[in-house]
């Protein structure tokens, strides 16, 4: 079933129903906003969208760590992973909330400590805190990508 979301990047859209997750604690720093869709705007790019549904002004660029790092394993304890129905963290779907700075494409830096994991089968997600304390709010991307060396987290 479709559904018409108001969003930043794309405008009015339609998507389907299964691509709208539930936060129930929102995320961090935006507890208030519990629903959002998860946009993928072609399928070439590693980027996703995650867009909210309350907010069309409220989206995060999201990519998946292993596109771009080796043995990314956030530290996060089995009862926070209970809040979304899963009780290992490979059992979801893991992304990284994205910042790329508008004069500069290339420096744009994923936040390792602060991944978002997502129950696709229930449709639940949560922003959960990495305990790893090698897990840096600003890892670059493209440095990442470029040197193999400083993949491994």
């Amino acid at each position: 079933m479709a559904v018409t979301i108001h969003t930043k990047p794309f405008g009015t859209i339609q998507v389907d129903s299964r691509q709208i997750l539930q936060f129930p604690q929102g995320l961090l720093g935006f507890d208030e906003y519990n629903e959002f869709a998860l946009i993928e705007e072609n399928a070439e790019s590693p980027f996703k969208w995650l867009q909210s549904t309350q907010e069309s002004g409220l989206a995060f660029i999201l990519i998946q760590p292993d596109l771009f790092l080796t043995n990314y394993k956030p530290v996060i304890s089995e009862d926070e992973l209970t809040d979304i129905g899963i009780k290992d963290w490979k059992d979801g779907i893991i992304f990284l909330i994205v910042t790329i700075p508008h004069d500069n494409p290339r420096g744009m830096t994923a936040n390792l400590q602060g991944p978002i994991i997502i129950n696709g089968k229930e449709g639940k997600g949560k922003q959960f805190i990495s305990r790893d304390e090698n897990h840096p709010i600003r890892k670059s991307i493209v440095e990442s990508m470029e040197e193999p060396s400083s993949q491994t987290v």
